[in-house]
C-alpha cells in the first residue's frame, strides 16, 4: 500500500509530537504561538494554552496526570494542565543549564525507555529573521535529566539540538544535531550513559537540500526523520515546494524511502494510532508570524507506510 498523507490540522509552527498511549491523544507545541496542544484524532478536536515564552517540547509525567514536563528557555519546567482548557499553570522549575550561555534555550526532548529525559540545547541570537547564521556554532549540549532531578551534561559541542531515538535491542542512541547531521552513540540503559559518537548520516551527501530536525524509530530499527528545508541565507527566503520524511536504516545509515509532505518546512515525526501505524507530522511555516493565519503549515497523518513504531515514554521526576 502505498503511504497516504493527510492534513488533519493547520497549524503555524509545529514541533515535539508526543503520542499519549493511555489517552490516545498527541501532545505538541507550537513555536509562534509559545502553546501546548493536544490534538484528538477521535474528535479532530484541538486545545490549547498559551504561555509567555517559548515552549519547546512537552512530555506527560509517569503517574501524575495531567502533569508534564516542558522545556521553556533553558529552564525545565512541570506544568499542570487539564487538556481541556486554555488554562495551563507553571507548577515548578526542576532543572536549569547553561547559565553561562544567556543566549541558550532547549530545543527537543523525549524520554528514554527508563523514563529519564533526554534533551538538547542551541545557542539562538533572535534577529527575527530565522537565518542559520543566528544560531550559533556549537553552543549547545546534549543533557539527562534523571529520575532523582539530577541533571548531567552528555556531550557538548553542539549547533542545532534536534532529533532523538533508542534502539533497545541494538543498545543505540540516536540524535541529531541538524548543522552536522544524525549521530549514533552506543547507549547503555541502565545507566543512560552515551559513548562513542559516530555520524551515521548527512543530508547534503545524499543530495537534500534540507536539514535532519525531528526524529523517531519503528521496531525494525529505522529511522524516520522529518526534513527541514533550508536556504543558507535566510529560511523565510525559500521556495515553497514538497519536502520530505525520509527513512534510513539505523544500523548503516542507508536511505531506504522518501515520503512527500506538500511543504518544504517539515519539523518532526512521531507514531500514533491504536496500532501506532500512523506517523504524524508536524510542519511550519517560518512566513508566519504570531496570530497571522498558518498559510501551508499542518498537522499531517501518514498511513500505509507498513510499519509501526513504539510507544512513547512518559518521563519519571520525583
Amino acid at each position: 500500500m502505498a503511504p497516504v498523507t493527510e492534513a488533519v490540522l493547520t497549524i503555524s509552527f509545529g514541533e515535539g509530537p508526543h503520542w499519549d498511549v493511555d489517552e490516545q491523544v498527541l501532545y505538541f507545541v507550537n513555536y509562534t504561538d509559545n502553546t501546548i496542544n493536544k490534538y484528538n484524532p477521535a474528535t479532530r478536536e484541538r486545545t490549547c494554552s498559551e504561555f509567555d515564552d517559548h515552549v519547546s517540547f512537552i512530555i506527560p509525567i509517569e503517574g501524575k496526570k495531567h502533569h508534564f514536563l516542558c522545556g521553556m528557555k533553558r529552564n525545565i519546567v512541570e506544568i499542570e494542565w487539564n487538556g481541556e482548557n486554555d488554562t495551563a499553570r507553571i507548577v515548578r522549575i526542576v532543572a536549569q543549564v547553561d547559565k553561562d550561555k544567556p543566549i541558550n534555550m532547549f530545543n527537543d526532548g523525549k524520554a528514554d525507555p527508563r523514563g529519564r529525559l533526554y534533551t538538547g540545547t542551541l545557542g539562538f541570537n533572535d534577529s527575527g529573521s530565522m537565518s542559520l547564521e543566528s544560531f550559533v556554532r556549537e553552543n549547545g549540549s546534549i543533557y539527562r535529566l534523571d529520575e532523582d532531578g539530577q541533571i548531567h551534561e552528555l556531550d557538548g559541542k553542539i549547533t542545532l539540538a534536534n532529533g532523538l531515538a533508542w534502539d533497545i535491542e541494538r543498545k543505540y542512541f540516536y540524535y541529531v544535531d541538524s548543522m552536522d547531521g544524525i549521530r549514533r552513540y552506543d547507549y547503555d540503559i541502565e545507566t543512560g550513559n552515551i559513548s562513542n559518537c559516530k555520524k551515521i548520516f548527512v543530508a547534503a551527501e545524499h543530495g537534500f537540500k534540507g536539514l535532519c530536525d525531528g526524529m523517531t524509530i519503528d521496531t525494525d530499527g529505522n529511522l524516520w526523520v522529518a526534513l527541514m528545508q533550508s536556504s543558507k541565507v535566510n529560511i523565510l527566503l525559500m521556495d515553497f515546494n514538497n519536502c520530505y520524511v525520509i527513512k534510513i536504516e539505523g544500523e548503516t545509515g542507508k536511505l531506504l524511502q522518501k515520503v512527500t509532505i506538500p511543504t518544504n518546512e517539515v519539523t518532526s515525526v512521531a507514531f500514533g494510532g491504536p496500532n501506532l501505524d500512523i506517523l504524524y507530522v508536524t510542519t511550519a511555516n517560518t512566513r508566519c508570524k504570531k496570530n497571522e493565519p498558518a498559510w501551508g503549515a499542518a498537522l499531517y497523518e501518514v498511513t500505509g507506510l507498513g510499519v509501526r513504531g513504539h510507544p512513547s515514554t512518559k518521563v519519571k521526576i520525583n
